[in-house]
Order: structure tokens, then sequence, then C-alpha cells
């Protein structure tokens, strides 16, 4: 099973990244020195790939719902 090297999280097979962190997973539980590794100060990005990606599909449900409602308004 994979491993996050940062925050310790188990993932299922198949899973290539954290979702939390971004961070690439490991294939053994991370030894503390693999932890401290990965918690480096000014390393950790706020704004990863898949956190992106969930904002704006959510963007794009909403505009989607609205257009929605502005053509059942308009008939």
């Amino acid at each position: 099973m994979p491993w996050c090297p940062r925050c310790g999280c188990e993932f299922h097979d198949g899973v290539q990244s954290c979702n939390t962190c971004g961070l690439p997973l490991l294939d053994h539980m991370p030894t503390e020195e693999e932890r401290q590794a990965a918690a480096l100060p000014g390393d950790r990005r706020f704004w990863n790939r898949q956190r992106l990606l969930r904002i704006l599909r959510a963007l794009v449900m909403v505009l989607l719902a609205l257009a929605a409602a502005l053509v059942l308004a308009g008939r």
C-alpha cells in the first residue's frame, strides 16, 4: 500500500499522489527522517493541481445551474 511521506496517510494501490499534500507516494510507511524531509518549511504548496481542479469543477457546476435557472425563468 502506498503512503504519503508528509502526512503519513495510507492509500489504495494505484494511487500516485496524496490528495491532501500533492506529494508522490512511497511504497512503504515513511520513516521519521522521510517525514521530516517532506515537511520542510516553504515546500508546502497550498494550490496543488487536485485542489484547483476541484474548485474549477465546482464553479462550472454553479454556472451551469445558474444558466439552467435563467433559461427556466425566461419561459
